[in-house]
């Protein structure tokens, strides 16, 4: 008598089969799939066991198919492309609202915006403003979809999320007009010395992941011989009382142009760090929605001539 056996696989485990497949190679391939390495190592060793059977063929240098890889290859295709059929045709009905979080107001983030407008009909984006600090914690408890983060880089990790890098910028100091330092070319970190630093305010819950490490990534130095005043809590915020004269920023050169107003100057700071822009998802299969705004954002922006950094 034949045993029937049942097989539990489920469509996100074979879609990382098809990444490593296609890209011969677990890096590129969870770089596609915007997950940790070793998240897509747990799905690939979850399939094999589950069918019994072993896929590919690990060295140091290579990855390759086995015959019951490549025999799995074209099943897996199908598979795939018939539910992705599924999601289009169920998604026809009405268009998806996507709430995409940001951090601070950049012209990158409008140019996506608009390209989704435009290309991603289906798609509906509601900018949702999550505080300075809050990108990361609104995607993991699912107060937005994806968020716009600013981070120096390269980038702290943070579990339970992955991120796509999308352009860099150089730092800049935000001062009062008429600072000391405002009719300079360049600013170096020790000549901050001495000044007030407006930070971002600590978190009232208890709860909160801790501030990241802003100013203090940036000069250790520059961390210990200012004064620090953590009351801001959104850029906009932070460059009132940079224009009120409580103290001087430091962010990002995209600020110039969505924060600049009457009472500051913008000076670039000589440093070697750099702002990375990142868009931040949840560590997990994403919708289609989903999916087709993160591919549209990467490539809107790596087409862009941005004033302020680069892709």
């Amino acid at each position: 008598m034949w045993e029937i056996r049942n097989v539990d696989i489920t469509l996100h485990q074979l879609r990382c089969f098809l990444a490593v497949a296609d890209e011969r190679h677990f890096a590129r391939a969870a770089q596609t799939l915007r997950m940790a390495p070793s998240s897509l190592s747990h799905q690939i060793s979850g399939l094999e066991r589950e069918l019994g059977r072993r896929l590919f063929e690990r060295t140091s240098r290579a990855v390759t198919l086995t015959d019951d890889g490549r025999d799995l290859l074209p099943l897996a295709r199908g598979a795939v492309s018939a539910v992705r059929s599924i999601e289009t045709w169920a998604g026809e009905s009405e268009p998806t609202l996507l709430k995409v979080g940001y951090t601070a107001a950049s012209a990158g983030l409008r140019l996506i915006l608009g390209a989704a407008i435009e290309r991603l009909p289906r798609v509906t984006p509601r900018v949702v403003p999550v505080g300075l600090a809050g990108g990361v914690r609104a995607v993991v408890d699912r107060s937005v979809d994806c968020a716009l983060s600013f981070e120096l880089a390269p980038p702290d990790a943070h579990e339970g999320v992955a991120a796509v890098p999308l352009w860099e910028e150089e730092l800049v100091v935000a001062m009062p007009e008429g600072h000391r330092l405002a009719d300079r070319g360049r600013v170096r970190t020790d000549e901050l010395y001495g000044e007030t630093l407006i930070g971002i305010a600590a978190p009232d819950d208890s709860t909160a992941p801790g501030l990241p490490p802003w100013y203090e990534a940036i000069d250790p130095v520059l961390f210990e011989r200012c004064r620090l005043e953590r009351v801001a809590t959104s850029a906009d915020e932070t460059m009132e009382v940079v224009a009120a004269g409580m103290g001087v920023n430091i962010a990002g050169a995209s600020a110039i142009s969505s924060y600049g107003r009457g009472g500051i100057v913008f000076v670039p700071l000589d440093s070697t760090h750099r702002v990375v822009a990142r868009l931040v998802v949840r560590d997990e299969p994403a919708a289609p929605a989903l999916r087709d705004f993160i591919a549209l954002a990467s490539d809107t922006i790596a087409r862009a001539d941005l004033p302020f950094g680069r892709g």
